[in-house]
């Protein structure tokens, strides 16, 4: 007698169909309509893959239906029938939950990955609930009775903000002393900056004497610099102010007379997004091009091309200059002044000592660190903390701190307040890790933090106040458009909704709040030049932006300083 299968490794059930399908299309085995059909080598006789391939394991090496010699390596794929059922419209494996989609058999698997029916367990702490995944986020932070509030959920601040009349009135005083600082300072800067102006014309009129001159030029110079020190204070303490009243506006959105004060302080203060530049990967073009995104153009421009292909490599943002650093078999580092233009890449004028990609840098303060990576020259996965010295001496361009627990390539390194977060990775075993370090600059010190819900390499990952947003990546087993969020004091894990599509390689920047994700890899393959966003705190689904003039994986991407046109 053949093998009959459990269910789960059977054919799909008649009753999915949309519409009746001809018995000609059932498994011989199972009865089912056959799934990944396969057929005897001889008399054509269909089976499901899975079926045909038991009863051989299992009842001896022969045709259940024709009894002819046959094996799994004489086992011929029914393509056409393959092809044919392949646009027969089924319904989802969740049908039963609630999903009411019909999708043709070929995509099903896509589907079901994405289906807001599909089962999820609430991950507020004593809840074991099973919910359908498009109402996790709903059901978590409004619905659950275990849920607590996040800082940023500001809808739920509100709601408690109107049933306290104390803690309004509390608000409000803080809001009047925000406003009169903010005042305060805005008069210090407007005070400053005509110092500075005395202090330059001061320069200007010293004609007298060189010994005069030269006393006089220090001095101006030693007050300039003082004042610009005091500008950059003063600016710095205004972001903050801006924040803080932001998050306090968010809290009393339904109060008429804060909406006119939030409008007012709108026009005092600069808003927008940063243009974000992305640069060189394996592309379908040279591996040199860069690109710009125009939030006002809402389109991509090319600029001028970078000296060297950097593939694989990492960059960072130091004293208005972009460096991109290392690459495949690539020792290079390269510079872009972001406030001269036209745009002009300049090489730098040291290498490394050896071929480095899969690297990260991150700048800490005066630091810029470089964190593990591929050594192209030893061929194995680096553990070293390096500074990277871009003043002084070229010779030694890197400056060995210290060695990681173990080595780490591919991985993810983002700065919070003053510690370094390091994610993920391929380890010394090349095998994806799950583990997040907490490294500390000042002392060259690690602390274990609470891992990531699975091994992870290949991702992206940005700062969102104090929590890092890991995006896509590989598994070790599959390409992910999954998106997490990391609570960096206590490692709490936060599932945010998954991105429109898988990215292996991609890359990611954060800016006013969105995140956009660029590129790329998917899981058939294919370098991806699309490009998709997720505003923080307010969107519950990506949306597609505008798509690069180029398909790349493993590029670099920075967000460009505000107020200023690149292109």
């Amino acid at each position: 007698m053949a093998y009959r299968p459990k269910d789960y490794e059977c054919g799909y059930d008649e009753s999915r169909f949309k519409n009746a399908v001809d018995e000609n299309f059932r498994c011989a085995i199972c009865l089912n309509v056959v799934k990944d059909a396969r057929m005897c080598q001889h008399n054509e006789h269909i089976f499901c893959r899975e079926c045909i391939e038991e009863h051989l394991r299992v009842n001896g090496q022969t045709c259940p239906q024709c009894q002819d010699n046959l094996t799994v390596t004489k086992l011929h794929p029914a393509r056409f029938v393959n092809n044919l059922i392949s646009k027969f419209k089924i319904s989802c494996d969740y049908a039963n939950r609630g999903c009411p989609e019909f999708s043709n058999v070929e995509d099903l698997e896509r589907h079901v990955e994405n289906c807001g029916f599909a089962p999820v367990l609430c991950s507020n702490e004593s809840c074991d609930k099973e919910i359908n995944k498009r109402d996790k986020i709903k059901h978590e932070t409004e619905l659950c009775e275990y849920r607590k509030i996040p800082s940023h959920d500001f809808k739920e601040i509100g709601d408690m903000f109107q049933r306290s009349f104390d803690y309004e009135e509390q608000e409000k005083m803080q809001l009047t002393e925000i406003t009169r600082k903010m005042e305060s300072l805005t008069n210090q800067n407007s005070k400053l900056q005509k110092e500075m102006m005395e202090s330059k014309g001061e320069i200007r009129n010293i004609q007298q004497n060189l010994s005069t001159v030269i006393r006089e030029m220090m001095e101006s110079s030693k007050k300039i610099k003082d004042v610009q020190q005091n500008l950059s204070t003063v600016t710095k303490e205004m972001k903050e102010m801006k924040a803080m009243m932001f998050q306090i506006l968010g809290k009393m959105t339904k109060n008429e007379h804060v909406k006119t004060l939030r409008s007012s302080i709108e026009g005092m203060v600069n808003s927008g997004k940063e243009d974000i530049l992305i640069a060189g990967g394996y592309l379908s073009g040279s591996k040199k091009s860069a690109e710009i995104f125009s939030w006002k153009e809402k389109k991509w421009f090319k600029i001028a091309s970078m000296k060297d292909d950097h593939d694989y490599a990492s960059s960072f943002i130091y004293n208005d200059n972009l460096f991109v650093v290392g690459g495949y078999e690539c020792k290079s580092m390269e510079t872009l002044n972001i406030n001269q233009l036209p745009l002009t890449w300049r090489k730098f004028p040291a290498e490394l000592p050896y071929k480095c990609y899969g690297h990260q840098t991150v700048v800490y303060k005066q630091q810029i660190l470089l964190i593990g990576g591929y050594n192209g020259d030893k061929f194995t996965n680096s553990d070293l903390i390096s500074e990277i010295k871009i003043t002084g001496t070229k010779s030694h361009v890197l400056k060995e701190l210290c060695h990681m627990p173990e080595p780490r390539q591919q991985h993810g390194a983002v700065v919070v307040d003053d510690k370094v977060l390091i994610f993920g990775g391929h380890r010394k075993d090349y095998k994806a890790s799950s583990s997040v370090l907490e490294f500390d600059p000042r002392t060259l010190t690690f602390k274990e933090m609470p891992p990531l819900p699975h091994p992870l390499t290949n991702m992206a990952a940005v700062q969102w106040r104090n929590q890092v947003v890991v995006l896509g990546g590989y598994d070790g087993r599959k390409y992910l458009n999954s998106v997490i969020m990391y609570e960096c004091n206590t490692g709490k894990i936060t599932v945010l909704p998954s991105m429109l599509e898988k990215r292996l390689w991609c890359c990611a920047v954060i800016t006013d709040d969105t995140i956009v994700v660029m590129g790329g890899q998917n899981n058939k393959g294919e370098h991806l030049k699309s490009v998709e966003c997720f505003k923080m705190a307010s969107s519950s689904s990506w949306t597609y932006l505008p798509s690069m003039n180029e398909s790349r994986d493993k590029a670099i991407a920075e967000v460009l300083p505000f107020g200023q046109n690149y292109v």
